[in-house]
């Protein structure tokens, strides 16, 4: 029982990743502009510093997030932070399991760019990553359904680092690659994956 009440606020959480509410006209599809963007109420994420009305990460995770979107540039398209709180409803983790955590997933347009870095305790390295495992097989099912995003998960990686367990789903826009297919969309987000993977592995281990 517990295990089914678990897998279903993971799916009910990870429905919310898109921005989308639960009441819609028929028909109208849930990454629908005009059901994006509902209900803005911002929760104050728990390793975050407020700079007028933005959020900037506080502590090392904040040049691992930078040393990203230095290569990515525009492609880095994550707007949105979580908390803790938000972060176990979503995978599982809670914060027992990690020393830090930075979680940032795209709210503010149609889409499902997103990392997560945890800086797992030592003995919880493996639990992480089972977990986030876990959350890219919810995600799988979510999206089976849309072509873009689908793909965007399918690409996603999962790489542990040290302590860190990187989870690392980006690609930005992909819409011109759809008439090519799902191999093209994915080939491009595992690119995009892997610049961003590569310099954290860089600065993570000082290399």
């Amino acid at each position: 029982m517990k295990n089914i009440i678990f897998i279903e606020m993971i799916v009910c959480s990870a429905i919310l990743l898109t921005g989308c509410v639960e009441r819609r006209e028929e028909n109208v599809p849930y990454d629908d502009p005009a059901y994006l963007n509902e209900g803005n109420g911002e929760e104050d994420a728990v390793n975050t510093l407020q700079v007028g009305s933005k959020y900037k990460i506080a502590g090392p995770m904040d040049e691992l997030k930078d040393a990203i979107i230095e290569i990515l540039g525009d492609h880095y398209w994550p707007d949105t932070l979580l908390s803790a709180e938000e972060l176990a409803e979503r995978t599982g983790i809670s914060e027992n399991m990690y020393d830090d955590f930075l979680a940032e997933y795209q709210r503010a347009e149609a889409g499902i760019d997103m990392i997560i870095l945890i800086k797992a305790k030592e003995n919880e390295v493996e639990t992480v990553e089972k977990y986030l495992n876990e959350y890219r097989d919810v995600l799988l099912n979510i999206y089976e359904q849309q072509s873009q995003n689908e793909a965007k998960v399918f690409a996603s990686r999962i790489e542990v680092i040290d302590n860190y367990v990187c989870y690392i789903q980006l690609g930005a826009d992909i819409t011109s690659l759809v008439k090519e297919g799902k191999d093209a969309m994915v080939a491009y987000c595992q690119q995009e994956n892997e610049r961003a993977l590569d310099i954290l592995e860089k600065r993570i281990l000082n290399t």
